[in-house]
């Protein structure tokens, strides 16, 4: 449709096909596990309705997709409580995580047999599951065995289902991957207070045997430390001649290094660049941003996937038709290159390319079909730079779009800053229809990658550590400001928006006297560092100390920097939304920050949703608080909402709208 044809209409109004319900709808929510076995892929899909978790695979001259396991069994484990490497593929068929065991399955929809026995009444995890080339299975097991911190360790499961323990003592541990001669098993391993993206180390112990009961501790050799020092390590890979490949950040920037076993050493970068080839290792399994056989290696670097001939160094990128990120890299020897890849127009999707070719990327599967994407008024975002405390922070800014409507001559648009969780977490310019419901209604987005974000480099990173709820607050202010003084948006129509560790952001900035932001969201967020400390789980119980300081030593700065401590300094709309079975930040810490601003007299609103924990799962409680959060914030606006919602907003005194 023609400008002309549009109709005209006050941004934030719109009419959109975007509806809350396509959140929930889609070939499936997610592709989140992926591995690669001769010409065959595998990969898990978290599936609507339920998001069950189920594993299929693809042969790579088949264009049939066959499904391991059957609807409503999860593929799963709760190790750190985020999971990942749930599943390993072997020769004698596909091993995977089952409440408190590992289980083969021989052949697609077979029942899963246990390898051991589940320990009675208690609670053992599995994860980052290897297969070595003998059979054996490499896993991290996480014991919850009652009172105080659960244990974790390294164990060694034969096909007959004895299980050793390989080490233990550490705090942490991850990647147990063993050589392609069976005759070298590596690790990484960290302890409190880092997290996997901080100080590591490597580990390195020979593995002889033949993997039977009786020979399995006489065929494990003493464990040495191969790479340690203070650095990043992650990423663990070998190649097809027992070289080993590393993720390290000794530049500031994680990128890719060979390792001298011998001397234990890092070697050559393969492709130094001041730029990212890695990602915080949240989830196990989910920390491969190169892949390597005999011939390539590829890595995902900014927005493209480069292709290194490893004879001759020779590097060339692949022509990807609209994707700019990757992740979950893996190749087969004999050259299928298999990755999960998104973009500002692309669903995120399983993409093939067969490097032997002309490296025509094929797609295997998309989350949402590319036929429904473009039908949508879609919003390619550009990336804006601006300064915040003299340093250079940057953010996916997304403009209004429709097909139907336009804003009146002279407006500008209100716009919803976005923050990411984590906080160690990094936002990109992939399709994320969440914001496109925003953006064809007639809101701007801007996605900001603030202090500590990965993607940008170590000291990017660490810039948040003691500073949280400081430098990531200033960057969402001053990037509000940016947009205003550049014209982009409406001035007094500036909103935020977070949820968990981005509520926390939310809050922190709405106590900052002369924030410049007409009313907020929070989505189960952060109020009380205090009750944020005491109970986290083990993986995260350390990340505190670093991101704010010891406790209780400093424990005047986690109150100083807790929002539900200064109430009395907000001054702007905030609604609260949260799941009335949160175990991680309580449901009554938004109802208290809703109760002092209803008696303040300040506009207010508190969805409660039942029986949903901390993220939402159900297709409903998606829906309502998507719908709920911009009913919200146009009413606070004096905006005309095009949804409905049944949001209960108290003190409702909208702001007079100037188009």
């Amino acid at each position: 449709m023609s400008t002309a044809a549009k109709k005209t209409a006050a941004y934030g109004s719109w009419k959109s096909p975007i509806t809350s319900s396509m959140l929930t709808t889609g070939n499936c929510k997610s592709i989140c596990e992926l591995q690669a076995s001769d010409d065959t892929v595998y990969w898990i899909e978290q599936r609507f309705p339920t998001g069950c978790r189920t594993l299929f695979s693809k042969r790579a001259d088949s264009e049939d997709i066959v499904q391991w396991t059957k609807e409503g069994f999860q593929v799963k484990n709760g190790v750190h409580e985020y999971g990942g490497g749930s599943f390993a593929v072997g020769a004698e068929g596909v091993f995977i995580t089952n409440k408190g065991t590992v289980s083969s399955i021989i052949t697609a929809e077979a029942e899963p047999t246990d390898l051991f026995a589940k320990e009675a009444d208690l609670d053992i995890r599995h994860a980052d599951l290897h297969v070595s080339p003998k059979g054996d299975i490499f896993a991290v097991e996480e014991r919850h065995l009652g009172a105080g911190e659960p244990q974790n360790l390294l164990v060694r499961i034969d096909q007959n289902g004895h299980k050793t323990e390989i080490t233990s003592g550490a705090d942490f541990y991850a990647e147990p991957r063993v050589s392609p001669s069976g005759k070298h098993l590596v690790w990484m391993q960290w302890n409190h207070p880092n997290m996997p993206w901080d100080k590591t180390s490597i580990y390195i112990q020979s593995v002889e045997g033949s993997g039977k009961t009786e020979e399995l501790l006489g065929g494990i050799g003493k464990a040495e430390e191969l790479l340690g020092g203070g650095a990043n390590y992650h990423g663990l890979q070998w190649g097809p001649q027992d070289e080993l490949f590393v993720v390290c950040d000794k530049t500031n920037f994680w990128n890719v290094y060979e390792v001298d076993v011998e001397k234990k050493a890092l070697k050559d970068n393969v492709y130094p660049v001041d730029s990212e080839i890695g990602n915080p290792v949240w989830q196990f399994a989910d920390d491969r941003a190169f892949a390597v056989n005999a011939k390539h290696m590829v890595l995902a670097v900014k927005e493209e996937l480069i292709v290194v001939e490893r004879a001759t160094k020779a590097k060339k990128p692949v022509q990807c038709d609209g994707f700019t990120h990757f992740s979950h890299l893996t190749v087969t020897s004999s050259g299928h290159f298999y990755c999960i890849a998104s973009g500002p127009k692309k669903a995120q999707s399983l993409i093939h390319v067969d490097l032997n070719q002309e490296w025509k990327v094929s797609v295997i599967r998309e989350t949402r079909d590319s036929a429904d994407i473009e039908k949508l008024p879609i919003s390619e975002p550009q990336n804006l730079e601006f300064q915040s405390d003299g340093v250079a922070v940057s953010g996916w800014f997304y403009e209004p779009k429709s097909n139907d409507f336009q804003g009146p001559e002279g407006a500008l648009p209100p716009v919803v800053l976005m923050g990411h969780g984590g906080p160690s977490g990094q936002t990109f310019n992939s399709l994320d229809l969440k914001k496109q419901y925003f953006t064809s209604r007639g809101f701007a987005v801007f996605d900001v990658n603030y202090r500590g974000s990965t993607g940008f480099g170590t000291e990017f990173r660490n810039a948040l550590y003691k500073n949280w709820g400081v430098v990531d607050r200033n960057d969402m202010i001053n990037g509000a400001n940016f947009l205003a003084e550049n014209g982009k948006v409406d001035p007094a129509k500036i909103c935020i928006t977070g949820s968990s560790a981005g509520g926390y952001l939310v809050l922190s900035a709405l106590i900052q006297e002369g924030n410049p932001f007409a009313a907020a969201v929070c989505v189960y967020g952060v109020s009380d560092l205090v009750g944020l400390y005491k109970d986290s789980h083990k993986f995260e119980s350390g990340y505190n100390d670093s991101l704010i300081g010891k406790y209780p030593e400093e424990a005047e700065v986690y109150e100083q920097r807790s929002p539900i401590n200064h109430i009395g300094k907000v001054k702007n709309p905030v609604a609260f939304i949260h799941g009335t079975k949160d175990p991680v930040v309580p449901w009554k810490q938004s109802e208290s920050f809703y109760e002092a601003l209803k008696k303040k007299g300040i506009t207010t609103a508190l969805m409660l949703l039942e029986g949903e924990s901390h993220g939402f799962r159900s297709a409903e409680a998606i829906s309502k608080s998507t719908d709920a959060g911009y009913v919200f914030l146009a009413k606070a606006l004096g905006i005309t909402p095009s949804e409905e919602s049944d949001i209960d907003i108290v003190n409702c005194q909208p702001m007079k709208s100037s188009l």
